[in-house]
């Protein structure tokens, strides 16, 4: 058993308590899922051009259509996607929207995703509403460009939050896009690296595009001659075939996923109200040891193959990787009070998805640490009012912190970044992690949180643990832009557990 001399301040979870939370633990991956759905999905409403587009280039308009993709996972349908491009007197109006039927954990849920983007004469961004529905939460978010900044407002009513994020270059919807270089020319062997922004990750990603080749595909029997486009994103690969007229016809990406041009009859039928692929079973990776009782563990070392460490936060924290052996060991020390410390600025400030600067989420944690001087009694008060305040269910949205407080539920996400906020605004540094925990003879995708206490400390709010055990394996820290990372991971990553020490009974 973990031993109180290390933290005189640590309550050991009950051992059914993983049990009754192991419905939650695999919901990091529909975040990640959701964030490559900005790759295959998202990436439609801000996927930049193969080039750049200026007046210089001239060339004809961009033609007003309309079009419809139906999306599977492997042989299952689960959804359509829907745009339209109508042409004003400033530039282009896009629409779009997709469905999407989801099952992770056994539950399905039903997922839809609108854009209305307002576009200037070369095509470039003018303003876009962007709403991510998954019936529990709604996340809705308005942006528009002011020179080089993007001034985006998120949330609700008396809860509208303005945001301001600086470009570093132009952004670009893409529909309609694809049939304009295509009269230009677009040619085999090119590749681009440029910058995405997404309106789920408020930030801009780069890019890499390149133009593979030429290949003759078959749809509902018709034959097509198309040029076979890579996009690289977060490491993830996607590829795509792009008709002749610049039309898109299909792509292929992350676990299976794909999506392929259709008629609006055929996009609307025979999608599966009940879909038999799990997505968080499919992604979780299977343990070649049986960890009998994570929670007394104070030591672990496995082996990771399958990905490049590189860009990674393997190396960090608790962690220590060598060539491709991982250790992470229990932290230890008893913790004191930190003062203000401008290094730890960044974990301190508040951000779109932890708003740790908005009143109620400031009121709240006030009402929560009371009297608690020590920044120790403060986290522990913190982290038991999370847990024990926000019901464990599966949550399909954009995490953040504002949702989580009105809806008190959330799985493994909103408990992170309500933890992080409720932490920040009691000014205790803290921040994101996400990777893979243990539970049933597999690692399932999870996030939880470091906070610093004269040294960073793990605490998950979803377990109650702090700090977290062992089996916690972190491979990105940070905001919901770094987690994408986590793309060229989820279904790469093969881990193969080497020793498990346990700690010294009380």
């Amino acid at each position: 058993m973990l031993s109180k001399q290390l933290f005189p301040w640590y309550t050991k979870p009950m051992k059914s308590r993983r049990e009754r939370l192991f419905d939650l633990f695999g919901y990091a991956a529909i975040l990640t899922w959701l964030v490559m759905m900005g790759v295959l999905v998202k990436r439609y409403y801000f996927r930049p051009p193969p080039v750049t587009l200026s007046a210089q280039h001239g060339g004809s308009a961009i033609a007003e259509s309309e079009s419809w993709m139906a999306i599977y996972r492997e042989d299952e349908k689960i959804g359509f996607s829907h745009s339209h491009i109508i042409q004003n007197s400033k530039g282009y109006i896009v629409a779009e929207s997709a469905v999407m039927n989801l099952r992770a954990i056994g539950d399905v849920h039903k997922i839809s995703i609108e854009m209305i983007g307002h576009l200037n004469q070369d095509a470039s961004l003018r303003s876009f509403v962007f709403i991510l529905d998954s019936g529990m939460v709604r996340f809705e978010a308005r942006g528009r460009v002011e020179g080089s900044h993007l001034v985006v407002n998120t949330g609700l009513g008396g809860d509208e939050r303005e945001w301001t994020i600086e470009l570093k270059e132009t952004p670009f919807l893409s529909l309609g896009l694809w049939p304009n270089l295509m009269k230009k020319g677009l040619n085999v062997g090119e590749r681009y690296h440029l910058s995405l922004f997404d309106p789920s990750l408020m930030a801009q990603r780069p890019v890499e595009v390149s133009v593979v080749g030429r290949e003759t595909i078959v749809l509902d029997g018709r034959k097509w001659d198309a040029l076979k486009v890579k996009t690289i994103f977060a490491g993830s690969e996607v590829f795509a075939w792009i008709g002749p007229n610049g039309e898109r016809l299909k792509e292929e990406g992350f676990m299976g996923l794909r999506m392929v041009k259709a008629t609006e009859e055929d996009a609307r039928i025979g999608i599966q109200s009940q879909p038999e692929g799990d997505i968080t079973e499919m992604a979780s990776v299977p343990s070649n040891k049986v960890l009998a009782e994570p929670t007394e563990l104070v030591y672990l070392k496995v082996q990771l193959d399958g990905v490049d460490p590189e860009g990674l936060d393997l190396n960090s924290g608790r962690q220590r990787l060598t060539d491709s052996v991982l250790e992470v060991t229990l932290e230890s020390g008893e913790p004191h009070h930190v003062g203000g410390q401008g290094q730890f600025d960044a974990y301190l400030e508040a951000g779109p998805f932890i708003q740790s600067d908005h009143p109620k989420v400031k009121a709240l944690a006030d009402q929560i640490v009371g009297q608690g001087s020590q920044d120790a009694e403060k986290a522990r008060r913190i982290l038991d009012w999370v847990y024990q305040s926000l019901e464990k269910r599966a949550t399909v949205s954009v995490p953040n912190a504002l949702d989580t407080l009105k809806t008190r539920a959330g799985d493994c996400n909103e408990h992170a970044m309500l933890l992080a906020a409720l932490l920040r605004a009691s000014g205790i540094p803290a921040k994101v992690c996400v990777g893979l925990v243990y539970t049933r003879g597999r690692f399932y995708y999870h996030a939880w949180n470091e906070l610093y206490l004269g040294g960073w400390i793990t605490a998950d709010a979803l377990m109650g643990q702090m700090p977290a055990d062992v089996t916690h394996i972190k491979f990105v820290e940070g905001a919901l832009d770094r987690q994408a990372e986590m793309l060229r991971v989820i279904g790469q990553v093969k881990l193969t557990v080497l020793e498990a020490r346990s700690g010294i009974d009380d």
